[in-house]
């Protein structure tokens, strides 16, 4: 049953966004090829999907809304595929991937699978445990979306969060690790579409998708549920169809992509407003009509804000600002909840600290390409990096397409998308767009220097191209050996658990209690994901302060009655000490460890 469940969710998920984004084929222009369309329906429907979702949650969030939501996707998908039944034996022939790639592809989205029926485990530095899972088991414990207010991230947008809640819904908390491989998928269709539209053939659009799938830094970004694959991919959606938009309905969906971007993380209102400049140097290049272009950029924004507005109103309404945390050049504007001044300051260092790579300045820049290929370690879940190929040759394909107006303008998107990463935040994930574009200029690279020089040319580039996949799949293999190990081997599972998990030995304790009511976390490196009952942390462990008297553990220990609270948890860290003494005044200490201690409440 734990594998069985997290499959019947995700199918289910999978045919409910094919529901929702039928919703939106209508608006898909009739001269995009099939797998275009498919690409913009699932990755539309998603983006629905997780709308939907996350407007209904702010109400009602019970189990019994999520299952009327997605039942109500079936639906809609199934008399859509009535509808489309001749014309399917035509789109699984455009879908026919060569052998070569296909196995590539095959062989990673086998492991993806593999490991995603693995436990979630690890600490609260995981983001996993911290935000992205957390949240949605919260939510659905709570029947209703709100921020948890001692993990700030989870104040960031949640459009794909919200569907992590109906996946755990209806399998378990195993089945949000499986829909990486769905994230996977969609992405290496927006690939594909965009190197089809670029002009390479079936046969090269697949390789394009071979070298993404085995490119580590883009892997990083699609399992141990992150989320910027699917953020990418609907950035590169809405580049896709801004490029060849010419009617108002098709900035419609320029606009919901865009705003689907900026509902699923805070990079995205950077992403949508670079798109705007792109498609204003394109209009001004181009001597198209500017009023025209004006109006039609008008709808696609507002449409964007329309979709984007419910994740930023609500943080404006329940936490002070639309983006929380909030950045510096916001807190004059505006009176930010939770949050002191000294805690905003703190995480803003780690926050530049982390994001600083390996240099901000001009030759750290003109090095870049260079570093992202041979020290893909120093950036941020960059282990692994890009491969060899778009170094390599990605400039031969530049030069190919230098004529090819769409694959210059995603070249221009790219840049720009590449000098805010630069500037802004330098985590390697956050540049997944790029490396798809980049991906796609390698191999017209690939192909030119293989005509060039038929014998040299293609052996050197053949190497190239064998070197960066092989090399990538021994990368990703070892970044998920453990997980899937974990899946086939009980006892190994059961080890690592004792392992990763933080004082598992009290969470285990708690959850088994009958009634443990709600329960007071000392430490605020305590990873909350692991109890099933309410818990309480005074502050945050970036120095949010969810009560007034966060730091006033005496005054909080004479409030736990009127808190709500039944037990205490207490822990110590290596080398630390335990907060509370031998014998607390009001509380009977009901379990006990080296390192930690569970206290009733008397």
């Amino acid at each position: 049953m734990s594998v069985i469940l997290p499959i019947f969710a995700n199918l289910i998920l999978l045919t409910a966004m094919l529901g929702f984004g039928s919703l939106l084929r209508a608006l898909i222009p009739q001269s995009f090829s099939r797998v275009d369309r498919l690409a913009l329906t699932l990755l539309g429907g998603l983006g629905l999907l997780g709308t939907l979702l996350f407007c209904m949650g702010q109400v009602w969030f019970s189990r019994t809304a999520i299952f009327l939501v997605l039942l109500g996707g079936v639906l809609l998908a199934l008399k859509t595929l009535i509808r489309s039944g001749p014309h399917l034996r035509t789109l699984v022939g455009d879908l026919s991937i060569p052998v070569l790639p296909g196995l590539v592809i095959g062989a990673v989205l086998t492991v993806t699978m593999l490991g995603g029926f693995a436990e979630p485990t690890g600490d609260i530095r995981m983001d996993a445990i911290s935000c992205h899972l957390l949240s949605p088991k919260i939510w659905l414990r709570d029947a209703v979306i709100r921020p948890v207010i001692d993990e700030s991230t989870t104040a960031f947008p949640t459009l794909v969060e919200t569907q992590y809640s109906a996946l755990m819904a209806l399998g378990g908390q195993r089945a949000p690790g499986l829909f990486a491989a769905i994230g996977l998928v969609l992405i290496l269709l927006v690939a594909v579409a965009l190197a089809r539209r670029s002009g390479l053939d079936a046969h090269a659009s697949w390789w394009v998708a071979a070298l993404i799938v085995t490119m580590p830094v883009v892997y990083r970004g699609a399992f141990g549920s992150f989320v910027d694959a699917i953020y990418c991919s609907f950035v590169l959606a809405a580049a896709r169809l801004a490029f060849d938009a010419l009617e108002p309905r098709q900035y419609l969906l320029v606009g919901l992509f865009s705003g689907f971007a900026m509902g699923t993380k805070y990079f995205g209102l950077f992403a949508g407003l670079l798109l705007s400049v792109c498609v204003i140097l394109i209009a001004i290049t181009n001597n198209q009509e500017k009023a025209r272009v004006i109006k039609s950029l008008g709808i696609a924004g507002a449409t964007a804000v329309v979709i984007a507005a419910p994740w930023y109103v609500r943080n404006w309404i329940l936490l002070g600002c639309p983006i929380y945390p909030p950045p510096p050049i916001l807190l004059p504007y505006f009176h930010v909840k939770y949050f002191p001044v000294e805690g905003l300051q703190l995480l803003l260092v780690r926050i530049v600290r982390e994001g600083r790579g390996m240099g901000h300045d001009l030759f750290s820049f003109l090095l870049l390409p260079f570093h992202l290929t041979f020290h893909p370690a120093n950036f941020i879940n960059g282990a692994g990096g890009i491969g060899l190929t778009p170094l390599a040759l990605s400039p031969f394909g530049l030069f190919v397409c230098r004529k090819n107006a769409f694959a210059m303008r995603l070249a221009l998107f790219a840049v720009m998308l590449t000098i805010t990463w630069f500037a802004i935040a330098q985590e390697a994930r956050y540049l997944i767009h790029g490396y798809v574009i980049a991906a796609m200029f390698a191999v017209w690279g690939w192909s030119y220097v293989a005509t060039v020089s038929p014998r040299v040319g293609r052996i050197l580039a053949g190497l190239t191209v064998a070197c960066s996949i092989l090399y990538g799949m021994i990368m990703i293999g070892l970044a998920r050996r453990d997980d899937v190990h974990a899946v086939v081997s009980r006892s190994f599972a059961e080890k690592r658990r004792s392992e990763e998990i933080p004082f598992l030995a009290s969470f285990e304790y708690l959850n088994k209690q009958p009634s443990a009511g709600k329960v007071l976390l000392l430490d605020p490196r305590v990873p909350g994901y692991y109890l099933d009952e309410d818990y309480l942390k005074p502050r945050g462990r970036n120095g949010e302060q969810v009560l007034p008297e966060g730091a006033n553990l005496p005054r909080i220990l004479t409030e736990l009655s009127s808190l709500q609270i039944s037990y205490v948890l207490d822990v110590k860290w290596e080398g630390g000490t335990f907060v509370l003494p031998d014998q607390p005044e009001g509380l009977t200490l009901v379990f006990e460890r080296e390192d930690q201690r569970v206290y009733k409440v008397n």
